[in-house]
């Protein structure tokens, strides 16, 4: 294994780094679109590791940047291709934006975002369901609390919201989450992507991401394909016992919403 010391020093030589990220947010089909990207011909990746989260968990930042782009294509391999990671936590923090505009400089992002009270209890879900999984790394972040447990923790506890892995309501609050990028970046760097138009036109969803990179848009065939192969964003029903609660976060989540619709001039009807 080759020591994080020689890494840092040789790596920025010899290795690529990403030319653009896909920042966010959590259970709004990062992972789709991870997918489509990494089979798409002109771009390339080295290692079949969707998140580094380099860049916003500092035990990882500090390794040092070599070891960050340990995680992609030696300058050789890449050629004119591209090459990209895919940390949906990126967007959470100033510090993170700060982090990869001192690195990497100006670059594209992908942000896709979901209806903020869909996202939570699709995360709550996830997280629930690792309860009784055999994956023991997967076991050890499950969530044991009912959907109303947790939400009422996070209210009652605001000053503790990073001491949780969960945050269904920090994660859906997107404008407050849009300022920490605007800090150090532009819109005009950002694609953003609604959740439910890329469920709903998987097709042209696409093809705005390959015009945002400048690269090829995806076939038809290509795109059926990758369908078959189960890659399409999946959707979750609602339980009958939370519908009550759902309700309610539609109130919490609508002031942080009209902020959001103010800033991109778009009204996503959440």
């Amino acid at each position: 294994m080759i020591k994080l010391a020689v890494k840092n020093t040789i790596y920025p030589l010899i290795k690529s780094s990403p030319d653009f990220l896909i920042i966010g947010v959590q259970r709004a089909g990062t992972t789709s679109l991870y997918k489509y990207l990494i089979n798409h011909p002109q771009i390339i990746i080295s290692h079949k590791l969707r998140e580094t989260y380099y860049f916003d968990i500092d035990d990882n930042y500090d390794k040092g940047f070599g070891w960050y782009l340990g995680h992609f294509p030696f300058l050789w391999n890449k050629r004119n291709k591209l090459t990209f990671e895919a940390s949906p936590s990126y967007i959470l923090s100033s510090k993170t934006m700060f982090r990869i505009r001192e690195k990497l400089g100006k670059i594209k992002m992908i942000l896709l975002l979901r209806n903020p009270v869909e996202r939570a209890y699709s995360a709550w879900q996830m997280f629930h369901s690792y309860t009784n999984i055999s994956n023991q790394k997967l076991r050890d972040r499950a969530d044991n609390r009912s959907f109303s447990e947790a939400i009422t923790q996070e209210l009652n506890e605001p000053n503790q919201i990073n001491k949780y892995p969960y945050n269904y309501l920090k994660r859906g609050r997107y404008y407050e989450q849009l300022c920490n990028y605007l800090e150090y970046f532009s819109l005009d760097e950002l694609l953003i992507l609604d959740f439910k138009e890329f469920a709903k036109n998987l097709n042209e969803s696409l093809n705005k991401v390959s015009n945002f990179l400048n690269i090829d848009n995806f076939s038809k065939e290509e795109i059926d394909l990758y369908k078959q192969q189960k890659y399409a964003v999946a959707t979750y029903k609602i339980s009958d016992e939370d519908k009550y609660l759902l309700e309610k976060l539609k109130d919490y989540f609508m002031p942080f919403n009209e902020q959001l619709y103010q800033l991109l001039e778009i009204n996503y009807n959440w």
